[in-house]
């Protein structure tokens, strides 16, 4: 058996796991008994397990051992597995090319199925809100995940308005499924009750639908229970009463309370005589009753039944061109009232206005068919419906990214009175510099997705919501005004500020903490534009009264410059706390001539204070804040000493051996070169150290080619930061404290404490605003 297992990991170690047999993968003969099989996959999932081992090759490794054992370990799935072999015996998902096995691998199983919602590691976070998830993390290479892909697509057909129904392909997002997510094995389905706010509950139970059915069922009925009346009730309020539960069936029925529930009670009649009253037709299933409303049902189908009781309610308000018109006039001079705005067509299921009216019943509903309004619907940016939208107070028009999360959307949308969804010739007006105000815009090209960006977006919105001078746009271009939109983006939605004449683009793709500090560095920052004027002055060493650092952007720089305008904010940004610094950019691009005309390629330089000095560095390889901050650092003040093990030894670890009054704490920054956290965290390091220059010294220690100090120093991850407390009056033993590296203002509350207890007379050096504001928040010390 042993030997066995040595040849499986020799062969998971050097073959393609596609090309070898699950009885192969594992080690094991066609003729190994269950205990057998289960012994093997004991081993090897302890060699190959991903928490041992972080690598892709490793994790994909342990994928396909898992997948043999799930196979084999089951009588019937193994017999399959004999009679047509791993991929064959799910004749709708066989492959016979390698474009087959490339839309497989990309699109995965649920690629635009209309229920199932395919999600990536991007966008989990944003997806997972409130209410029931059912999320199915799969391989579309894995039988067990073929076999229940059409139960999934049937049971979130069968769950629309309920359950929010996912699925993540876990061949193409792998990182994630392992790493973030510790998926061990396919298929795993996790079912969140509370969504976004509580645990999930793992599914160990059989795949099929009307399994996977009875184990989501378990959490509705608790939500919605149907009650059995022996009596009618009043018919002011809409009732539905189920004559025929047993053909309906029990789920079927739980489903349709839920997706009626505050629209319309739901109670099962038995008591013949109480049917009776009802009805004389023996094949109505359902009667609904309110105020003069009495229809009977015949159907036994839920999808037909919830129509049919829709189509029984009272109708919305109806909506055309000169109520709309009336409505905004009246929001604009001062009416409070917001209003929700359900977009229609002929024969749609309106289940879901319903459903949204119940939860506000104080805001007002308006229905637009755009069979018959279709130029309205198209100047409120609706191409296809249904879809939905918001008339705010003041005026200001939101159209919702979407059908899902609708309630989610108009609790935030209805508060962001500062954001707006614009016109195309708004948009040019914008873009043309015309605007005086700021214009924070989301541009959406036509037909891209922006769902995941929308709601984060709107919370943008609301933090700027007292400042007058800041708007809030979304452009979605359809395609007639596509062309407005490909000026900014050609694919991809972009987020941006515009102010006047000058753009800054958002390039990255955390919308939720990585957007807010762009747009407040953008829009919070000083003015860092330079005039050549400025520049002049700011190379008179006799008027320099702070040290600057510039940069020289030319007049033909294309991206580079648009990226380095964005890194030099977050410089100045990351410099603000140090007074007697100042950033600055002369973008030659909009300052053409001149002193422009010496500006040949994108440079840096750094003026210190009252010197005719200045350094100088080429920004077309240093082109990211982190390295940007390193390099001004390193001139802005020489307070940070680089220790090596006779340096550290020399000044810091020598003063336990040979105290001597009046020697001050160390504080060291350990880093790698080849780390990049390293250089980011390092400015808020180098800041704090400035900050706390008279009380502390400071050095930093490259573990790279000091290699045996980190280790003495018990160095385990980079960066690491320790403050080194010597022996005084007031201590008898020195001592060594780990600072975990956060930003300058947490480095600086948790030192300053440190430093007061060790010897309250070092922070008499603190800069004044310092130390006034660690006096005030820190008395009780």
């Amino acid at each position: 058996m042993l030997r066995h297992i040595v040849i499986a990991c020799l062969m998971i170690g050097a073959v393609n796991l596609t090309d070898v047999t699950y009885y192969e993968i594992l080690g094991v003969s066609k003729k190994a008994s269950a205990q057998e099989i289960r012994q093997a996959y004991k081993k090897l999932a302890v060699k190959f397990h991903p928490d041992k081992n972080p690598g892709e090759d490793e994790q994909e490794k342990f994928l396909k051992i898992t997948e043999a054992y799930e196979t084999l370990k089951d009588p019937d799935k193994r017999k399959n597995y004999d009679v047509y072999g791993s991929f064959s015996y799910s004749r709708k998902y066989d492959y016979r090319s390698q474009s087959e096995y490339d839309n497989l691998f990309y699109n995965g199983l649920y690629h635009n199925d209309p229920y199932v919602d395919t999600l990536s590691g991007a966008s989990f976070k944003n997806y997972m809100k409130e209410g029931f998830y059912f999320i199915n993390f799969y391989s579309p290479f894995c039988p067990p995940c073929q076999n229940v892909a059409e139960h999934w697509k049937k049971l979130a057909e069968m769950y629309k308005g309920i359950v929010k129904i996912g699925a993540v392909n876990c061949k193409y997002h792998n990182s994630f499924c392992y790493n973030n997510m510790r998926i061990g094995s396919y298929p795993t389905l996790l079912f969140y009750p509370n969504g976004n706010s509580g645990s999930y509950v793992y599914h160990s139970g059989e795949r099929t639908l009307d399994a996977l059915d009875e184990f989501v069922m378990m959490f509705i009925r608790t939500q919605v229970p149907v009650p059995t009346i022996s009596q009618l009730r009043s018919t002011d309020k809409p009732m539905a009463y189920i004559l025929g539960p047993n053909r309906i069936g029990k789920n079927a029925l739980t489903r349709i309370a839920f997706r009626l529930n505050g629209i319309a009670t739901v109670a099962i009649v038995e008591d013949d005589d109480l049917r009776s009253k009802l009805v004389s037709d023996e094949y109505t299933t359902v009667v609904f009753r309110y105020n003069k409303i009495n229809k009977e049902i015949e159907s036994t189908d839920e999808k037909e039944i919830l129509k049919e009781i829709v189509e029984a309610l009272p109708k919305t308000e109806a909506i055309d061109p000169d109520k709309l018109k009336d409505i905004r006039n009246s929001l604009r001079t001062g009416s409070q009232s917001t209003w929700v705005l359900y977009f229609s067509s002929k024969g749609e299921d309106r289940l879901q206005l319903y459903q949204i009216r119940n939860e506000f019943p104080n805001m007002n509903f308006g229905e637009i068919d755009c069979d018959k309004w279709s130029e309205l619907c198209a100047s409120l940016h609706v191409e296809v419906t249904p879809a939905w939208g918001l008339l705010k107070r003041r005026g200001g028009y939101q159209r919702a990214p979407s059908t899902d999360n609708v309630k989610h959307f108009v609790q935030t949308a209805s508060q962001a009175l500062n954001l707006h969804t614009l016109s195309a010739s708004d948009l040019l007006r914008i873009l043309d510099g015309e605007d005086t105000e700021v214009w924070v815009l989301l541009v959406v090209p036509h037909k891209a997705s922006w769902d995941h960006i929308a709601e984060p977006f709107t919370r943008a919105s609301l933090q700027y919501a007292d400042n007058e001078n800041i708007n809030f746009g979304i452009m979605i271009c359809s395609a007639h005004t596509d062309k407005y939109c490909r000026q900014v983006t050609r694919h991809q939605p972009v987020v941006m500020v515009q102010n006047g004449d000058r753009q800054h683009i958002y390039n990255g793709r955390d919308y939720e903490r990585q957007m807010f500090e762009f747009l407040d560095m953008v829009i919070n920052s000083e003015d860092l534009e330079l005039t050549e004027k400025q520049v002049l002055e700011i190379l008179d060493p006799s008027s320099r009264e702070q040290a600057w650092l510039v940069a020289f952007l030319p007049e033909r720089c294309g991206e580079l410059c648009d990226d380095l305008e964005y890194e030099f904010t977050v410089v100045a940004k990351k410099l603000r706390p140090l007074q007697f610094v100042r950033v600055g950019i002369l973008n030659c691009a909009r300052r053409p001539g001149g002193f422009c005309n010496n500006i040949r390629a994108a440079t840096a330089r750094l003026y210190p204070i009252a010197s005719g000095h200045h350094y100088s560095v080429s920004l077309q390889h240093l082109s990211q804040a982190p390295y940007i901050l390193e390099w001004a650092l390193g001139y802005i003040d020489d307070s940070v000493q680089k220790l090596n093990w006779h340096t550290f030894s020399k000044n810091v670890v020598s003063e336990e051996l040979n105290p001597t009054r009046g020697k001050k704490p160390w504080l060291v920054y350990f880093h790698s070169p080849r780390c990049y956290s390293c250089y980011e965290k390092y400015s808020d390091f180098a800041v704090a150290g400035l900050l706390l220059n008279n009380a502390v010294q400071l050095g930093k220690v490259n573990c790279v080619n000091e290699r045996n100090l980190c280790q003495h120093e018990q160095i385990m991850s980079y960066p690491s930061l320790k403050l080194y407390l010597n022996r005084n009056q007031h201590q008898r033993f020195s001592s060594v404290i780990t600072i975990q590296v956060k930003d300058y203002e947490s480095l600086l509350q948790e030192i300053k404490p440190l430093l007061k207890r060790y010897d309250e007379s070092l922070l008499a050096g603190l800069d004044p605003s310092v130390r006034k504001s660690f006096d005030i928040k820190h008395d009780e010390f």
